[in-house]
């Protein structure tokens, strides 16, 4: 900025030449005049930036959160520009966090679990943005696995008194998915499993499969199909015995008071990806398409007939 003789120190400068007696009151016109200038190029600034960024949060998805921005990174960037906004990109710690942060509205918008969208627009009234395509499909199925060499020839009868290793009671597909399968047919995972257990990670739950420590394990395709590729287990390490009906995926979810017209930019341009942008995503995902809350409603009944979402 330019400090010539016409800026607001000129004032204090004409009353010492000119003699005047009160110094003071200059000083206050001198303070009073640059807070005002201050104010008026600092407002529209802040104002520009809570306008002009869009803050996404994401759940570290990979082996670890620089690896997450690392694989994500590029994509949102390239979203960003397409909306005209900047980008301030943050990777939490865990699942539950980034959820916390969607509710407070902490951030703008994240990709999200189908469960964990339910629960945050059960709390926090979030709202769908888009369904994440994995190899061209908006859906994917709850698995359960065996270990080498078991053969289950009626289902469940075959698996009554085995080992079953389930995931977190939070998991959509390693919990919350088989443990209602279970129930509608008068069956307690609990007590129908000879040693039951839950709280594994998704991974480690395949692998105790494969390594034969337990008979069972819950989990998903993608997520199977994801060891599989990346040579953590062989296709035959271990055996799917049963998959669920087709679930809704992943979604990307915006707060609750995430603008209308910002949201359906954001959708928008994730949609609107080009064949060659899409190389940049994470195997396996090809994809976005327009979402809505109907496809979710089936996670929101076994929820409630569960007990662990309230009506």
């Amino acid at each position: 900025m330019c400090h010539g003789a016409r800026g607001p120190g000129a004032v204090l400068l004409r009353a010492r030449r000119s003699g005047e007696t009160k110094p003071m009151l200059n000083r206050r016109r001198f303070l009073a005049t640059t807070a005002a200038v201050g104010a008026t190029l600092a407002a529209p600034a802040v104002r520009a930036q809570s306008r002009q960024t869009i803050k996404i949060g994401l759940a570290p998805q990979q082996a670890t959160q620089a690896e997450t921005r690392k694989v994500w990174e590029p994509i949102y960037k390239i979203v960003a520009d397409r909306m005209g906004v900047g980008l301030e990109l943050t990777v939490a710690n865990d699942w539950a966090g980034i959820s916390v942060a969607l509710a407070s509205e902490q951030i703008d918008a994240t990709q999200m679990g189908p469960w964990g969208y339910v629960l945050a627009r059960a709390k926090g009234e979030a709202r769908i943005a888009c369904t994440m395509l994995v190899n061209g499909e908006p859906t994917y199925r709850a698995v359960i696995v065996a270990r080498p060499g078991l053969k289950i020839e009626k289902w469940p009868d075959d698996a009554r008194g085995l080992s079953m290793q389930m995931l977190d009671v939070g998991s959509t597909t390693g919990w919350m998915v088989p443990t209602h399968w279970f129930r509608q047919r008068g069956l307690e995972p609990k007590t129908f499993f000879g040693r039951y257990a839950e709280g594994a990670s998704a991974a480690a739950a395949q692998v105790a499969a494969a390594n034969g420590q337990v008979d069972l394990a819950t989990g998903w395709d993608i997520h199977r199909n994801t060891m599989i590729r990346n040579g953590t287990i062989k296709a035959d390490s271990n055996t799917v015995v049963w998959q669920s009906d087709p679930l809704p995926n992943e979604v990307v979810a915006v707060r609750r008071s995430f603008s209308e017209e910002m949201r359906v930019a954001l959708r928008d341009a994730l949609v609107g990806l080009t064949d060659e942008q899409k190389k940049l995503l994470p195997w396996p995902y090809t994809g976005f398409v327009p979402g809505t809350h109907e496809p979710y409603e089936v996670l929101e009944k076994m929820g409630r007939e569960l007990g662990v979402l309230k009506a």
